[in-house]
């Protein structure tokens, strides 16, 4: 299912020094997690891609307070839960390039997903995209499932682990 839009989605996003090492401090006191797709070496993609958005739209970050709902959703934007699904890139995003849920975050229940790439040189952030979203439940109904070890027949990448997996194309473009 193609965008109605024959505009892209995807939106590059500003990142700061402070921000950098915000996520760079958080990464190192989370260490590895559980139902890490790369077993804790994405924690600073993850943690600075959830400071590009919280930016961006003006959301607070609760993935590091206490409690239980910082398993469940990053950001919170009014009433609004939000999880950020961050990916490391060498090269920037294209519209057929996908967004994926790991089968494993599936007791996540937020509102909304939003999808930001993140363009690296070696270890250093040097761009960032914000790539869509879409509603948690319309996320499900419309995206793919590959069971780990699956060949993705679109771009033949063999899953890591069981996902779900929508183009940025099928998302739908962030609102402030």
């Amino acid at each position: 299912m193609k965008n109605s839009s024959s505009q892209s989605n995807i939106v590059e996003a500003p990142f700061t020094k402070e921000m950098v090492t915000s996520a760079k401090i958080k990464a190192k006191s989370l260490g590895k997690i559980n139902n890490s797709i790369l077993k804790g070496k994405g924690n600073f993609a993850g943690y600075l891609g959830e400071e590009i958005v919280a930016s961006y739209i003006k959301a607070d970050i609760i993935s590091n307070d206490e409690g239980e709902e910082k398993y469940n959703h990053d950001l919170v934007k009014g009433e609004q839960t939000i999880e950020v699904k961050t990916k490391r890139r060498t090269v920037p995003p294209k519209d057929f390039y996908d967004a994926s849920v790991a089968g494993t975050s599936r007791h996540q229940n937020p509102d909304l997903y939003i999808f930001v790439s993140i363009q690296f040189k070696g270890s250093t952030p040097v761009k960032a995209w914000i790539c869509g979203q879409k509603e948690s439940t319309e996320y499900f109904k419309q995206s793919t499932f590959y069971a780990k070890g699956d060949v993705d027949p679109s771009n033949g990448w063999k899953v890591s682990t069981d996902c779900y997996n929508l183009p940025y194309e099928d998302l739908d473009s962030l609102g402030k």
